[in-house]
């Protein structure tokens, strides 16, 4: 206890639990220890998969705790799964029992799979599907998106297993980009874009409670508008609200609906996120002094950033995180 409760910025009652006497350092690696030896011992059980999606945000304490996992690996039933774009580096390379695999783009055969399975197995006009094969590129998110836009578009229309156009071939528009697919989605879900952007704002994930604070719409219209982006699978839903949370679905998808926004409007938005983690979530201020920080940055009140900033900074020097103190 009292190694996890400075982790998660809990107090610690000191009549249950004495303070230890370690270094700051000595209680940082004791802590990773430990988790990798909780992980360990589940394997003991019964076999282990860890997951790490997206190896190039991780931070280096993270890194630390990963290096030290798979040291052990070798004598576990775990197997440790790890994504990453092409440009990072770990410093676990040239292990016997590590394998690197590289994912390429998908081909013609795979994409149309995706397509098949985005139109529940209605064919599309021939024409429309080898323009959403030469502009994908074969990446799984673009195929997926542009096939969505497309259908939710009106011009094209279900008949007997397949689709087929409603006006002609030359009045047939197909977006360019996935940035263009993404925004004509947003764009066909009208009101509910803006709650994906303010949600945007906030994050990659987001509560419903933090969202109903800022958004300035009433219980019933903003679960009703989530519940059209989760429809359209923009976002995923975990739990019932109020206590529910939100995930884009991609990081490309948050990014979307973040960009569009007008940078005045945007400054707003961050403004008004801060200042209701201020005055509504107080446990969160104290805890992750950094997402105040983050917000009063991107809305221009330097002053306010920097109280939080450093506050952030003395956490993380407090759990000998000093690499991400730093920063």
């Amino acid at each position: 206890m009292p190694l996890f409760a400075p982790l998660l910025s809990l107090p610690i009652p000191e009549d249950h639990y004495p303070p230890l006497n370690l270094s700051p350092q000595r209680q940082r690696q004791k802590t990773l220890e430990i988790i990798v030896a909780i992980l360990l011992e589940l394997a003991e059980h019964q076999p282990v998969l860890f997951i790490l999606e997206d190896l190039h945000w991780t931070d280096p304490t993270t890194l630390e705790l990963l290096g030290l996992l798979l040291d052990q690996t070798p004598t576990a039933s775990l197997l440790v799964l790890l994504t990453c774009r092409p440009h990072f580096q770990p410093a676990w390379h040239h292990r016997s029992y590590l394998t690197e695999m590289t994912l390429n783009h998908l081909s013609h055969t795979q994409v149309e799979q995706i397509v098949t399975c985005v139109t529940d197995g209605k064919t599309l006009p021939q024409e429309v599907l080898q323009q959403i094969i030469a502009k994908t590129d074969g990446v799984p998110l673009f195929v997926e998106e542009m096939t969505k836009a497309i259908l939710e578009s009106g011009q094209l229309t279900a008949l007997d297993g397949h689709y087929e156009f409603v006006g002609s071939l030359s009045t047939f528009a197909i977006p360019t980009s996935l940035q263009d697919s993404l925004m004509a989605r947003l764009d066909r879900l009208v009101t509910a874009k803006g709650i994906a952007q303010m949600g945007a704002t906030i994050g990659r994930q987001f509560s419903y409670a933090l969202l109903h604070a800022v958004a300035q719409v009433d219980a019933q219209t903003l679960q009703h508008e989530l519940g059209r982006l989760v429809e359209a699978e923009l976002v995923y839903q975990r739990g019932l609200p109020p206590q529910a949370y939100y995930f884009f679905k991609h990081a490309l998808i948050r990014d979307s609906a973040y960009e569009s926004l007008l940078k005045s409007t945007r400054q707003q938005y961050h403004q008004r996120i801060a200042h209701v983690l201020e005055e509504q979530f107080s446990e969160t201020t104290a805890t992750q002094p950094e997402l105040v920080a983050y917000h009063y940055t991107e809305a221009g009140f330097t002053e306010k950033a920097v109280h939080y900033w450093y506050q952030a900074g003395q956490g993380a020097i407090q759990r000998s995180a000093h690499v991400e103190a730093m920063f």
